[in-house]
C-alpha cells in the first residue's frame, strides 16, 4: 500500500468529505510526483500528516485561502495574510500558498522566507530556526518557507476578535517580478535573432563548436525561464478563472 493510499484511509476514517479528500490527494500526489521526492520524508508519518488535513474545529471546516506572488512580493503579503489570521499549510503544484483561518480563535501569524539550496540545506536552516519557534511550511524552487505563531512574540495580543475578510486578489506580481518575466522573453528573443540572423547569412555552419553550444544553452536558458514564468502565469490565472 502507498503512501498516499494510506493517507486516504485515515482522511475516510477521521470522516473528511470524499470529494475534497479526491482533491487533496491529487494535488499531494501530483507535486511529490513532479518535485521527484518520497511523501514520507516530504510530508512526514501519514499519521500525522492526516491530522493536520483535518478540519480543526467541530461545526464547519475552517476558512481556506489560496494565493501566489513572486518572490520579491511573497514576503510581504505573508506577513500581510499572516496579520488576519492565515495559517499557510503547504504551497500546492501550482505554486500557491494555501491556507486556512479558524474561525473559532484565529491568531496571527509569522513568516520568513529564506534562500536554501536544496533539502538537506532547508533541513539544516529548520533546525536552526526551530528554538525560536519557526517551522518548515513550503518550498519553491531555491526557496524555503517557514512560520511560528504570532503568540510566539505577542503573546495573548496574538489573538484576533474580528479578523478582516481577504480581499478578491489572488495575485500578486511587482514590477520586479514583471521585470524578470520580460527580461527572460528578452534573452530568449535574443538569442532565437542570433541564431536565425547567422543562418541566413550562411554563418551558422562557419561558426566554431564552443560558440554555437553557447548560442544554443543561452537559448535553452532563456526558454526554459520565460516558459516556466509564463506557464506559471497561465496556470494561475485559469485557475483563478475557474474558480468563479
Amino acid at each position: 500500500m502507498t503512501y498516499f493510499d494510506e493517507l486516504a484511509e485515515r482522511l475516510a476514517a477521521r470522516g473528511v468529505d470524499a470529494e475534497r479528500s479526491r482533491v487533496l490527494l491529487e494535488e499531494l500526489s501530483a507535486y511529490a510526483a513532479d518535485a521527484g521526492v518520497d511523501p514520507e520524508e516530504e510530508f512526514g508519518p501519514v499519521d500525522g500528516f492526516a491530522d493536520s488535513l483535518v478540519p480543526r474545529q467541530e461545526g464547519g471546516d475552517p476558512e481556506e485561502l489560496a494565493w501566489t506572488a513572486d518572490a520579491f512580493e511573497t514576503p510581504a503579503r505573508l506577513n500581510g495574510f499572516g496579520a488576519q489570521g492565515w495559517e499557510v499549510e503547504r504551497i500546492d503544484r501550482l505554486g500557491r500558498f494555501v491556507g486556512r483561518r479558524d474561525r473559532e480563535n484565529p491568531q496571527t501569524w509569522e513568516y520568513r522566507q529564506e534562500v536554501c539550496t536544496g533539502r538537506a540545506d532547508r533541513e539544516r536552516l529548520a533546525a536552526r530556526l526551530a528554538p525560536d519557534g519557526w517551522e518548515p511550511c513550503g518550498h519553491r524552487s531555491v526557496l524555503a518557507y517557514f512560520k511560528r505563531p504570532g503568540a510566539a512574540t505577542a503573546g495573548p495580543g496574538a489573538e484576533l476578535e474580528d479578523p478582516p475578510a481577504p480581499g478578491p486578489r489572488r495575485a500578486f506580481f511587482g514590477a520586479r517580478g514583471i521585470a524578470l518575466i520580460a527580461a527572460s522573453l528578452a534573452v530568449v528573443a535574443v538569442s532565437v535573432w542570433s541564431i536565425v540572423q547567422r543562418a541566413a547569412d550562411g554563418r551558422l555552419t562557419a561558426e566554431g563548436p564552443e560558440e554555437l553550444a553557447g548560442l544554443a544553452v543561452g537559448a535553452l536558458v532563456g526558454a526554459a525561464l520565460a516558459l516556466g514564468a509564463v506557464w506559471a502565469v497561465l496556470r494561475i490565472v485559469r485557475s483563478v478563472r475557474d474558480r468563479r
